[in-house]
């Protein structure tokens, strides 16, 4: 059995592709960028003159009106070229596609009007196209012209002859054996696209562990041309696999099986790179090693060829999934790349699933940690300053950081802000407030803290303190989180940390749990971000202790978005409070007078 370690990273895949929409038409390019998945980086200019300044080479794909005052799309396209930008560009224009368009460099040539889903397909042909040789890329673009063109009349084309040499060329292209095999593997791409991308959807409304994994195995097998798709839990003390749902066979029994392979391969090498590893020119005895742990046989099973994608949040592995098929070329780098967007995926909807679990359960599993690993912000500065530091709030930014609210006693404001800005992790510091021996301070950070890897891993912190390099930790995860998975993505992170307890205790069901629930279904999740920043910083002090503009650059928004969410959310607060206490029903609140 060969194996190869994909090209795609997990890391990689996760980098949004940035796709630039120009069109003079304000509506309609606004219409186009809302069409667009979340999961691309859109961006609009309205104008050529727009579109020249923002041109450079980390587009990813661009949609170019071809009519527009000024500069046209014409010359942008131009001007794209010249710049030696590999970009696939589609024209979208009302302009009636002429045999002028052979000697222009575009990808796709769509008429206006356009529907949701031509475009949605268009930009995920264009993208899946990248993975491409130029070459081939040149022939779907050649074809690409030649359908445009034989939408027209022929008497109507100024150039008839030049179409139709051109159509001669694309269909001699066609019928030739490599361009058969691209335009199959294109295909094949972007049916596991739209696959991906259907499991992305169910996996959005998942309320259960067990129902992510059903969906995304089932799924997987019913499309050609996978044969078999499990997924597993992964204990990386272990290095073993506990399979939780296999699709492909009738009636699997798996329950309690565990696959090893002993640490050093493809399965380990999945989780410990966080890249897709390709197993293929699979023998028998391979298939009998792959199968039989799950109660398969392997003559049973015409397999070939095999990926195994690892499920990552964060730092947090919450398994593997396993996909194999009888095609041996089937895992080429964009198959692969593909795959690994999809673990990201599954990783996400798990973390999302046992977070809200967290949320709504009436019991929780505490966890308390001693920390004395120096790698930890808030344990370091406690010893450079021989200071305790107790963690009064904070807030998960942006970019994997940390807007963090720290009580200071035993040392000064000035000292201890010196200190902080000497570490590499810290970000931004600031002094909020100075009342005798507890002082106030805001720091931002990356990484380079527990706190960061427990919320990574779906906990809830509930306190922190550290105290001359020593650092205590209490936090909450759902009864149904597997403990060992928290503790082991800590332990990726950071040394010299110990759980110390583990109890499983009720929480309060009280007026206020309900309000507090209440308020947090009805906030957004940046409404709640910044009421809370807001209120850790001192902001509803007198006088306050923090600026909207200090807290918005905290933030990195601007004070007017900052406003607009503090106002939602002081809004959805009061309603929420009103009903709550049966002071108002919905329906009852004041009414302004006119």
């Amino acid at each position: 059995m060969s194996e190869s370690i994909a090209a795609a990273s997990a890391n990689d895949s996760a980098e949004a592709p940035t796709i630039l929409i120009v069109d003079d038409d304000k509506d309609l390019a606004d219409t186009y960028a809302m069409w667009l998945p979340d999961e691309y980086d859109v961006e609009i200019r309205y104008s050529g003159v727009q579109a020249r300044k923002r041109i450079d080479d980390d587009l990813d794909l661009v949609l170019l009106d071809r009519r527009m005052p000024g500069i046209p799309g014409d010359k942008i396209l131009e001007d794209i070229r010249e710049q030696g930008i590999d970009c696939p560009v589609a024209m979208l224009t009302a302009v009636e596609p002429d045999t002028d368009i052979i000697d222009l460099e575009f990808d796709e040539y769509l008429v206006k009007p356009i529907t949701q889903k031509k475009l949605q397909d268009t930009v995920d042909e264009l993208l899946l196209r990248r993975g491409f040789e130029p070459d081939a890329r040149d022939l779907f673009a050649m074809e690409s012209k030649a359908e445009a063109l034989a939408s027209r009349d022929e008497e109507n084309l100024r150039d008839s002859e030049a179409a139709a040499e051109l159509q001669t060329e694309a269909e001699r292209a066609t019928e030739s054996e490599r361009v058969s095999e691209l335009k199959s593997r294109l295909e094949r791409l972007q049916r596991l696209t739209s696959i991906i991308r259907e499991i992305d959807k169910e996996l959005v409304v998942a309320s259960e562990r067990e129902e992510i994994e059903r969906t995304v195995c089932e799924r997987l097998v019913e499309s050609d041309p996978y044969e078999l798709a499990w997924i597993g839990d992964y204990t990386v003390s272990f290095q073993q696999t506990t399979p939780g749902y296999l699709a492909g066979v009738d009636d699997p029994d798996i329950d309690g099986e565990t696959v090893s392979d002993g640490g050093d391969g493809p399965i380990s090498a999945a989780v410990d790179t966080g890249e897709v590893q390709v197993v293929d020119d699979l023998t028998a005895d391979d298939r009998a090693q792959l199968l039989e742990p799950l109660g398969l046989s392997a003559d049973d099973q015409q397999i070939s060829a095999g990926a195994i994608v690892p499920i990552c949040y964060q730092d947090t592995v919450y398994g593997v999934l396993n996909v194999y098929t009888d095609r041996e070329d089937l895992f080429d780098d964009r198959e692969v790349s593909v795959l690994s967007e999809l673990g990201d995926s599954i990783a996400h909807a798990i973390h999302s699933v046992e977070t809200k679990k967290l949320i709504l359960s009436d019991t929780v599993v505490e966890l308390e940690f001693d920390i004395q690993d120096p790698d930890d912000v808030f344990v370091a500065l406690s010893r450079e300053t021989d200071s305790r530091i107790d963690l009064k709030g904070f807030v998960p930014a942006a970019d994997g950081e940390l807007i963090s609210y720290l009580e200071v006693t035993g040392a000064s404001t000035e000292s201890f802000l010196d200190a902080a800005t000497e570490f590499p992790a810290v970000q931004i510091v600031r002094g909020i407030g100075d009342s005798g021996d507890e002082n106030l301070c805001e720091l931002r950070i990356a990484d380079s803290t527990i706190v960061l890897s427990l919320i990574e891993a779906g906990a809830s912190v509930e306190s922190m303190y550290a105290e001359a390099g020593h650092g205590h930790l209490t936090a909450t995860v759902a009864p149904e989180v597997d403990v060992r998975t928290v503790v082991e993505a800590i332990e990726t992170r950071f040394d010299d940390v110990d759980l110390v307890a583990k109890r499983e205790t009720e929480r309060d069901v009280q007026s206020v749990e309900d309000f507090r629930q209440s308020l947090e279904n009805r906030l957004t999740d940046r409404q709640y971000s910044v009421l809370e920043a807001v209120y850790s910083a001192g902001y509803f002090d007198w006088p306050r202790e923090s600026t909207a503009k200090e807290i918005a650059n905290s933030l990195d928004v601007a004070p007017p978005t900052l406003h607009e969410h503090l106002r939602g959310a002081q809004k959805e607060l009061i309603e929420t409070f009103f009903a709550e206490t049966g002071k108002f029903s919905e329906d009852e609140r004041p009414q302004r007078e006119e």
